[in-house]
């Protein structure tokens, strides 16, 4: 009977660690299956809020190159498995005092993770969620005020310059470097008339309808604006952008 009762403890305790096994790899399993999911959610909501911040600074670093006229900017950015481009796909068609139509091309840089983009564009800094939600994080400098009873429509259009891609892990330097800059203004209060060609236009369309331009077409990539009786100060700026 001894021994029995022997044997019949040595199996129990042997049920029990296989018993406590079984039990603790399910649960691990549980923990990585709901959990890591929840974990990597969060770690790439804090490099996409990370991001965020770097164009901020981008933008900084742009305003000091374009208006400043400072020769060379220099801006480093972690990756972390994601991709930045600049290219120069967008442009902006302006009309004025029945001069012949000043089309620029304003290129962007964009940051693209998971489908999800921030994007410098026009001086602006936009976001971009699937499948098809846009919103603009920081304004352009494009902006109507009033001054004596004039309508006084300002245009500071910064247009990037460059065509390079880099993505992976590492760090991106990217080297801003001024090119050049003009301004021009019209002679008397006129019409004016914006063509604005982008992959969120419907951003555009918001924005100049809520500085009081009148929008008077829309498509998925475009927009035409209108601000009647109004003067112009039009600067332009041109920044060379190289990715590494």
């Amino acid at each position: 009977m001894i021994q029995q009762d022997r044997n019949n403890a040595a199996v129990s305790e042997t049920l029990g660690y296989i018993l406590l096994f079984a039990i603790v790899t399910l649960s691990m399993g549980f923990i990585y299956a709901v959990g890591y999911p929840m974990l990597q959610s969060n770690i790439d909501a804090n490099i996409f809020e990370s991001a965020e911040q770097s164009f901020i600074v981008l933008q900084s670093d742009m305003d000091r190159v374009a208006f400043d006229q400072k020769p060379v900017t220099i801006t480093r950015m972690k990756l972390q498995n994601s991709e930045l481009s600049v290219n120069n796909g967008s442009s902006m068609t302006i009309t004025y005092d029945s001069t012949p139509p000043l089309p620029v091309n304003t290129g962007n840089i964009e940051f693209e993770k998971d489908k999800k983009k921030i994007i410098y564009e026009m001086g602006s800094i936009l976001e971009s969620y699937p499948p098809d939600s846009m919103i603009m994080v920081s304004k352009p400098p494009i902006y109507v005020t009033d001054i004596d009873n004039t309508t006084v429509t300002t245009v500071g259009l910064i247009s990037v310059n460059g065509e390079d891609s880099v993505s992976g892990k590492g760090i991106a330097t990217m080297t801003f470097t001024h090119n050049l800059s003009n301004m021009s203004m019209s002679s008397s209060p006129t019409d004016v008339e914006v063509n604005i060609n982008s992959n969120y236009a419907p951003v555009w369309k918001k924005y100049f309808e809520d500085i009081g331009f009148t929008v008077t077409n829309t498509t998925s990539s475009g927009i035409t604006a209108h601000m009647n009786n109004t003067m112009l100060i039009l600067s332009r700026h041109v920044v060379d952008v190289d990715i590494s």
